[in-house]
């Protein structure tokens, strides 16, 4: 099997990048990944939806904004589907203003 030859390939440069040219993408990735603070937004789940649901439900992701949430029964899903799910991302979006929440999925079990 060929190995493939980068269009342009001299001959005599290597084709692999520098560190010093990939460390700059990479922190600013990593950066963004760390300014959505997923571990509080996780542990901000009880005292937003309160201390009844919070006992019935648990936040267990957050990632590219959106939450995910398993809630302990069907009756709980679809009261907070249908009826809380608006209110709950707008308070997440006012105490997290700095951070792109976009949805929140639940998930029964």
């Amino acid at each position: 099997m060929l190995k493939r030859t980068p269009r342009n390939y001299n001959g005599i440069e290597p084709t692999g990048r520098k560190i010093s040219e990939l460390l700059p993408e990479v922190l600013v990735k990593l950066s963004k990944k760390c300014n959505d603070k997923p571990y509080q937004i996780l542990s901000a789940w009880s005292d937003i939806v309160g201390e009844r649901i919070g006992k019935m439900s648990r936040a267990v992701n957050y990632d590219a904004g959106i939450l995910t949430v398993h809630v302990e029964n069907s009756t709980l899903y679809s009261l907070l589907v249908e009826h809380e799910k608006t209110r709950l991302i707008a308070a997440f979006k006012k105490r997290f203003s700095k951070v792109r929440f976009r949805d929140i999925y639940f998930r029964i079990g």
